[in-house]
C-alpha cells in the first residue's frame, strides 16, 4: 500500500464463468478493470478523473461485485483496494472478505498492539527524510558536550518544514530531549543518541510520522530501554471491531 497514488491494491475473485467475465469486461471504470488472465479486479494504470476519488473507487468496486453471480461470490477468495482520502490524508481499505462480504475501514496506526523488533542500526524503511515529523522524549546520562552533539544533528537535518521545536536540558542527572512536530531525520539522530549515552542509560521514544499524506505505511516509533532500541511499527486495521458491551439493566420487553 506504500505509494502517493490514488488508489491501490487488487481482488481475487476466484473461477469465474465465461459470462460473468464478459459481464465484468464490458463495465465503463475509472479506476478498476476485470484482469481475465489473473481472474481478478486491478487498479488501472491511468486514472484520470475529477469525481471524488473514494466515492468513485467504492461506487466502482460495489459494481463490479453486483455483476458476479451469486453463485460465484461465495466463492470469492478476496482482497482489498486502498484509497487515500483526499481531504484528511487518512487511509481507507475497501477490504472483500472471502466469501464476497465487504467491509469499509479508515486506518487508525495503533502502537499497543504492535510488535518490537530489535533495532540494531540496520536499513530499514522509513517516512521520506525530508516529510520526517519527530514526536517524543529521550533520556541518557552524558554530559553538555554530548548534549551539543544531538544538537547538531538534529540542526543538520534535510527536512523541508521550519515548524516544530525542540529542547535539550542538561542537569545532574543527565539529558533529556523534547521533540515537538521536529522536520529532523530520525535515522542519523537514533544513531548519533546510541553513540554518545552512558551504556545502559538511554530511556524513551520516538514517534516517526509524516507532514505530508500517503506515508502512513512508514510511520514508526523508536523505544529505548536500558539502553537497547527497538523499533515498532503500528497496526493499522482492525479487523475484529469491540463487542458492544451488554447493557447493564436488562432490556424491557415491548408490550
Amino acid at each position: 500500500m506504500r505509494t502517493h497514488l490514488g488508489c491501490t491494491g487488487s481482488v481475487e475473485l476466484g473461477t469465474l464463468s465465461e459470462e460473468t467475465q464478459h459481464r465484468l469486461e464490458q463495465l465503463d471504470a475509472s479506476w478498476l478493470e476485470f484482469a481475465p488472465e489473473s481472474q481478478s479486479l486491478v487498479v488501472r494504470h491511468v486514472q484520470p478523473d475529477d469525481v471524488p476519488v473514494l466515492r468513485e473507487i467504492a461506487g466502482e468496486l460495489l459494481e463490479f461485485l453486483s455483476v458476479i453471480a451469486e453463485a460465484e461470490r461465495v466463492k470469492i477468495p478476496g482482497g482489498a483496494i486502498y484509497s487515500q482520502d483526499e481531504v484528511s490524508g487518512q487511509y481507507v481499505r475497501l477490504k472483500v472478505w472471502a466469501g464476497g462480504f465487504l467491509t469499509v475501514a479508515w486506518a487508525r496506526p495503533d502502537y499497543e498492539h504492535a510488535t518490537l523488533i530489535a533495532y540494531h542500526g540496520q536499513t530499514v524503511p522509513v517516512v521520506f527524510e525530508p516529510y520526517q515529523r519527530l514526536n517524543g522524549v529521550v533520556r541518557f546520562e552524558n554530559s553538555a558536550v554530548a548534549a551539543e552533539v544531538v544538537r547538531a544533528t538534529l540542526e543538520r537535518s534535510e527536512g523541508l518544514y521550519a515548524q516544530g521545536e525542540y529542547a535539550i536540558n542538561v542537569s545532574m542527572k543527565g539529558v533529556e530531549i523534547t521533540l515537538r512536530d521536529v522536520n529532523a531525520s530520525v535515522l542519523p539522530l537514533v544513531r548519533t543518541l546510541r553513540d554518545v549515552a552512558v551504556p545502559g542509560s538511554l530511556q524513551g521514544e520516538i514517534d516517526v510520522s509524516s507532514f505530508r499524506a500517503g506515508d502512513l505505511e512508514d510511520y514508526c516509533r523508536f523505544v529505548f530501554r536500558n539502553g537497547e532500541a527497538w523499533l515498532v511499527r503500528p497496526s493499522l486495521w482492525s479487523d475484529l471491531p469491540e463487542k458492544q458491551a451488554p447493557p447493564s439493566e436488562p432490556l424491557e420487553r415491548a408490550a
